[in-house]
């Protein structure tokens, strides 16, 4: 049986981690990346910055595709109130491993769901709690000399070889890789966007 929406779906992201996730449940989407300032604002929080940014992303693709279901999302890995990014090097790669062995820290992810012609709009920010393994000087070399860390937000893929570090995930995997499926395609079907038939 397939997977249809109501209308075309368009993902406003260029994240291959989301692609593939849509693509899994046999989703038919465009990819239109939006290019949008992705700067902290001033004593917003992990949460209130997904939700603003997954908002900005699907409103600036849906003002030019009205008839469209727009998807944006962001996702920030937050441990000690620090927000990690994508590690631009080695250093960056090992100090962002060293913080996480061992200890648990939280995934946001917000997502936004816009449809233009309808006058609908949707935003849901979804957390999980992720508990790394003590990460020996060894494997951690290991890990940042292959290419996996540095397009990664924290510096690390739960769905390649960052899964060895991962003893425990509290909350949605797929909400991990950068999509919580499950709310998303939820919130379609609540939307009547979404339909198995």
């Amino acid at each position: 049986m397939p997977i249809n929406t109501s209308g075309p779906l368009v993902l406003a992201s260029a994240s291959p981690r989301r692609q593939e996730l849509l693509r899994l449940v046999g989703l038919k989407f465009k990819i239109i990346p939006a290019h949008i300032n992705e700067d902290y604002l001033p004593g917003e929080t992990p949460q209130k910055h997904v939700r603003r940014l997954s908002g900005d992303k699907a409103l600036a693709i849906a003002r030019k595709h009205p008839m469209s279901w727009v998807l944006g999302a962001d996702t920030i890995v937050v441990i000690d109130g620090l927000i990690l990014g994508k590690p631009k090097n080695k250093t960056r790669a090992r100090q962002m491993l060293t913080r996480l062995s061992g200890r648990e820290h939280k995934v946001f992810t917000g997502f936004t769901l816009v449809n233009a012609l309808l006058g609908l709009r949707k935003t849901k920010v979804i957390s999980s709690a992720v508990k790394f393994k003590t990460i020996s000087p060894e494997e951690r070399e290991w890990y940042v000399s292959s290419p996996e860390p540095y397009d990664k937000a924290g510096g690390y893929a739960v769905q390649g070889k960052g899964a060895y570090f991962i003893e425990k995930i509290r909350g949605s995997y797929t909400n991990v890789i950068g999509l919580p499926l499950c709310e998303v395609l939820t919130e379609l079907k609540k939307l009547n966007a979404l339909s198995f038939r």
